[in-house]
């Protein structure tokens, strides 16, 4: 086999492996939270249906997750002049203790919920992830990575899409 021929073809295999990364982990999976189990700090299940007529927020994290709780902090921070009528919803998979104080800790004004499942079950391979569902219960957007809530323009461009 000639030069050329192994160079394109490592081409074409580099090409499709940085393509299987990047919708493995830069793509936000199209979840069906109708079938996502889902329960509050009590341990009692949560049907996401429930929320219709909200705007949310919904973000998937972890106590762990760095960037998970700095983008929480940054909510905080605004959630009260920007974004009073949204609910936030935050989702982990981890042990209900582990949740409880996770939110105690970084959400305790929003609606913290536990999944049954682990996230990778859901395609979430990356976190945060953050879905914004308007009044209708439509998702109208969906972020892997942290969402900059300090910039205006994005706070406004989420907001218009939660109308």
């Amino acid at each position: 086999m000639n030069n050329k021929l192994k160079y394109l073809i490592f081409a074409i295999l580099a090409g499709l492996a940085i393509l299987f990364f990047y919708n493995k982990y830069r793509v936000a999976p199209g979840v069906d939270f109708s079938k996502v189990n889902l329960y509050d700090m009590e341990g009692k299940p949560v049907q996401f249906s429930s929320f219709k007529g909200k705007k949310l927020v919904v973000s998937f994290s972890a106590s762990w997750c760095g960037n998970c709780i700095t983008e929480l902090r940054a909510l905080n921070a605004i959630k009260d002049k920007d974004l009073p009528d949204v609910e936030i919803i935050v989702i982990s998979d981890e042990d209900l203790e582990t949740v409880q104080q996770f939110k105690e800790k970084f959400a305790p004004s929003y609606t913290v919920l536990k999944m049954d499942q682990p996230f990778p079950s859901l395609g979430i391979n990356a976190i945060p992830v953050n879905y914004i569902f308007n009044t209708k219960l439509e998702n109208t957007e969906q972020v892997v990575g942290e969402i900059d809530w300090k910039d205006p323009s994005t706070v406004e461009r989420l907001k218009k899409l939660m109308e």
